[in-house]
């Protein structure tokens, strides 16, 4: 009994590996398979690099005239002051875009020149720079001791105290954005799978494939075999954002770290697990191309769920409501990788969310598999999912 048991259990991943390895060259064949990807990661790196231009400091050029520099406050970072020689220099370097915006000082009167397309953080400092000017000025009609109401101020003056642990808002909107690149793929793949099983009931040759498989085995080689060829390319992916902020020096921006881009990709196989079955088992419901998306149409609502869930919880990570949901299997798929990224979960939380995943993976393929056993071999009208869970 012991020894028919293993040869039944060898015989089997026999037959899984040998579909397994038919499916990941009939991928690994295909120019659309390498065109997929490189169009994957130049969107990627798009986004990357979009994101970091967003996170760069900005430095804006403001020039001054007509009263000593000092008389103009001290002025942030990112503003750079620049002498000019009277009022026609600053209204002509600003028409040009030479400056962003000009403090002009005439006549005991400041004037602030800015044009349409002004960045308004830059009109924002010539405003405050021009404020300042005209509070010296007051101050000295005034015969206040500039040094000891400077001295007041500073020591009186307030300072910030954060609070929480909310991520900056650019790395939360760089991590959402390459999580939905991640969820497109499972849709697409998933897609990928059920337009081969169809394809392959309405040429017949799962009736070959059947002649010396069993319908679990063939599904479940064929999941793996495409999921295999979908992990390589989330790999690439997540090799390619590397390897540009390596390149880059590290300063990816609001981008995730290494670690965060590491975990990406096992998250994804976790989701693409959970969703395959389910594509497969809808391809095995139809008999011709032209009627898969009827039934595929739940799936990928499905599976596009998380996808709006994780918008919503963006905003707010927080929330009492994400501290349950990101547990849940579809869900979790989305929200634990986007912690991560973030650096807002622990590893024992995401091992905790992993093994969900992993028994809602198992609830699933068990639901796909009986579904796939029942409607492969029928042809002719569509088979719907409760005529296949009854059979």
């Amino acid at each position: 009994m012991t020894s028919h048991s293993r040869t039944y259990r060898s015989r089997a991943w026999q037959d899984v590996l040998l579909v397994y390895r038919r499916e990941i060259g009939a991928r690994l064949a295909t120019k659309g398979y390498f065109a997929g990807m490189a169009v994957m990661v130049a969107l990627v790196v798009a986004l990357m690099a979009g994101f970091s231009s967003l996170g760069a400091d900005k430095t804006f050029d403001i020039a001054v005239c007509g009263a000593p520099r000092a008389d103009f406050g001290t002025t942030a970072k990112d503003v750079r002051v620049r002498p000019c020689s009277g009022p026609e220099q600053a209204r002509e370097q600003t028409e040009r875009e030479q400056i962003e915006a000009a403090v002009v000082v005439a006549d005991g009167h400041v004037s602030v020149l800015v044009r349409g397309n002004t960045d308004p953080l830059a009109q924002e400092a010539a405003m405050a720079m021009s404020r300042a000017w005209a509070t010296s000025r007051a101050l000295a009609s005034q015969h206040v001791d500039r040094q000891r109401l400077d001295a007041a101020v500073a020591e009186a003056a307030p300072g910030i105290v954060r609070i929480g642990n909310s991520p900056p808002t650019g790395q939360v909107a760089a991590t959402v954005s390459l999580l939905i690149v991640l969820f497109m793929q499972i849709v697409g793949q998933g897609s990928v799978i059920a337009q081969g099983v169809v394809e392959e009931k309405s040429t017949r040759i799962v009736e070959v494939l059947l002649s010396t498989l069993t319908p679990l085995r063939l599904m479940i080689g064929k999941v793996a075999g495409i999921g295999t060829a979908a992990v390589l390319q989330i790999a690439v992916l997540a090799g390619a954002v590397i390897g540009a902020g390596a390149v880059s020096g590290g300063s990816s921006g609001p981008l995730p770290g290494t670690a965060a881009m590491l975990s990406l990709p096992v998250w994804f196989l976790l989701s693409f697990a959970l969703f395959a079955g389910l594509f497969a088992a809808a391809g095995s419901l139809v008999s011709r191309p032209e009627e898969l998306q009827s039934v595929l149409m739940p799936v990928m609502v499905l599976a596009l769920v998380p996808v709006g869930v994780v918008a919503a919880a963006a905003g707010d990570l927080s929330a009492s409501w994400v501290s349950v949901v990101q547990y849940i299997p579809p869900f979790s798929g989305m929200l634990m990788p986007l912690q991560a990224g973030l650096g807002t979960v622990s590893p024992a939380q995401q091992l905790l969310a992993g093994g969900l995943m992993l028994l809602a993976t198992a609830g699933c393929m068990w639901l796909a598999a009986r579904v796939y056993r029942a409607s492969i071999l029928r042809t002719g009208t569509t088979v719907r999912w409760r005529q296949a869970l009854a059979a």
